[in-house]
């Protein structure tokens, strides 16, 4: 029988019960202390809550936050991943009032945040409790159960997605085994957020291989790099990931030295080649590009470089999404997964599910060897047995004969227009052969003739509009990335562009 997350943090409690977990800039725990703190909150849940019940995480991402996740995992209840209110409090509230939770979780500084943000949601609950302010105790409790649901976790667009124990487990056994964690020269520096690829990186694969993890505030990181730069300088061995587009914003402090980084995964976004924290000391065999999403649990591959995703195996296909046949090598189609990781479905959409983790390969039928695939909405294509991840598969838009990936368009416009803030760039068609690019710049800027020349040599496509605002004005996701479709649809609306 598979063992849960909080079977494995006890097994590192008696093998190593003084050596650091985790710890945030205000605290650490042993594995020890916070295999006890994990039993007393999850004992403490289980005196008004049963198997099943929905506990919310709307905590600052650190140690309390990882108390109570493992807490509600070992409680045999379904975590709802999030965060503290004041941060993204629009998808904050969308996905409360989805998940309905029967119980939140948070700390005592921000208790009253949080009772405001379910009163303004109109969402009841049971109890809110007070991680840091739970009493010690011992547990007498069950083993949760490996087939049944871990968490609830929601994407940008504020989609549940039903993770198992299982699933957690075959997903952080993986990941661990690729970065190696379970050398004990490794350490994980976290700023992602934890509802999202920040849980399996950050929280599920260092527990299974008894790993540290430092834990940074995700929006000071984002506001200050260097707080984050310096974490990892500060941390020989350190496994980190971030964004392509965060990266090049970086700022490289003089004299900072990441020569000991053992790598820094390329998350989130398609790989772009790009020389990366130039100066910094970084070897060039640390910058790893990465694939993962919430549907699959986390990682599904894990590149050698700086471009290739990696080699997933038989765990990926490129299927035509038309005819749900594979393709060749070389050939862009849709991404599909399969394998234990693949999370169980959306949360209270039976048809979106089934369209989405029930997909039937005609090759495999054929054979007659049928079983369900995963499909990722993600364009790329295999070669040499690597994966390639080109962009969001709705993203794809033809213009004549060609079929064209907004994120390609986007690199070229940020590669030929410097002054452009990397990541800050999204392209749409708005009529056949025409576009229009959207960007963010944090100076005075003039070169809309530059990007029309560019995006028509490149691509022979017609830019009918350019809008450069200033930093910020573009709208966001919870992961920090701009929102396309909150662009688009604002643009077409007629709203114009606030520089």
């Amino acid at each position: 029988m598979t063992q849960s997350l909080p079977q494995f943090l006890a097994t590192w409690a008696r093998r190593e019960p003084d050596a650091v977990a985790v710890s945030d800039p205000t605290r650490s725990l042993t594995w020890a202390e916070l295999d006890r703190r994990v039993t007393a909150v999850a004992a403490w849940l289980r005196r008004f809550s049963f198997d099943g019940v929905r506990a919310a995480i709307l905590a600052d991402e650190g140690v309390d936050w990882v108390v109570g996740f493992l807490a509600t995992l070992r409680a045999g209840l379904v975590a709802v991943p999030a965060f503290a209110p004041g941060r993204d409090d629009a998808w904050l509230t969308a996905t409360i009032t989805d998940a309905a939770p029967e119980i939140v979780l948070t700390t005592g500084e921000k208790l009253l945040d949080v009772r405001a943000l379910l009163d303004t949601a109109g969402v009841e609950v049971w109890r809110i409790v007070a991680i840091d302010s739970v009493p010690a105790e011992e547990s007498g409790l069950a083993e949760p159960d490996p087939a049944g649901d871990a968490c609830l976790c929601y994407t940008s667009d504020s989609v549940g997605v039903v993770l198992t124990h299982a699933g957690l487990v075959d997903s952080a056994a993986r990941t661990a085994e690729a970065l190696r964690l379970g050398d004990r020269a490794a350490v994980v520096v976290n700023w992602l957020p934890l509802c999202q690829l920040g849980l399996p990186l950050a929280v599920a694969a260092p527990v299974f291989a008894g790993c540290p993890v430092v834990h940074l505030p995700p929006e000071e990181v984002r506001e200050r790099p260097e707080i984050w730069l310096r974490a990892l300088e500060a941390h020989p061995g350190a496994v980190t990931a971030a964004a392509n587009s965060f990266l090049a914003r970086c700022p490289v402090p003089e004299g900072l030295d990441l020569s000991g980084v053992r790598a820094l995964l390329d998350v989130g976004e398609p790989a772009r080649y790009r020389a990366v924290l130039p100066g910094s000391g970084l070897r060039p065999d640390a910058h790893r590009a990465a694939y993962g999403l919430l549907e699959a649990t986390g990682l599904v591959s894990v590149g050698d470089g700086p471009m290739s995703s990696g080699r997933p195996g038989r765990t990926v296909v490129i299927a035509d999404p038309r005819t749900r046949r594979s393709l060749p090598a070389g050939v862009v189609g849709e991404i599909w997964v399969t394998g234990p990781t693949v999370a169980r479905g959306y949360w209270r959409r039976p048809a979106a599910s089934a369209e989405t983790f029930c997909a039937l390969l005609r090759d495999d039928a054929e054979a007659g060897e049928p079983g369900w695939w995963l499909r990722t909405g993600d364009a790329g294509f295999l070669s040499g047995g690597e994966l390639t991840v080109l962009g969001r598969l709705a993203n794809r838009f033809r213009a004549g004969d060609a079929e064209i990936q907004a994120e390609t368009v986007e690199a070229t416009v940020e590669r030929v227009v410097p002054e452009l803030l990397p990541g800050s760039v999204i392209v749409f068609p708005v009529a056949e052969g025409e576009v229009v690019v959207l960007a963010e710049s944090d100076g005075p800027f003039a070169g809309a003739v530059a990007i029309e020349q560019a995006v028509a040599d490149g691509f022979e496509l017609r830019v009918r509009d350019v809008h450069v605002g200033s930093p910020g004005w573009l709208p966001r996701t919870v992961a920090g990335k701009p929102a396309r479709g909150a662009c688009r649809d604002a643009y077409l609306a007629g709203i114009p562009a606030a520089p």
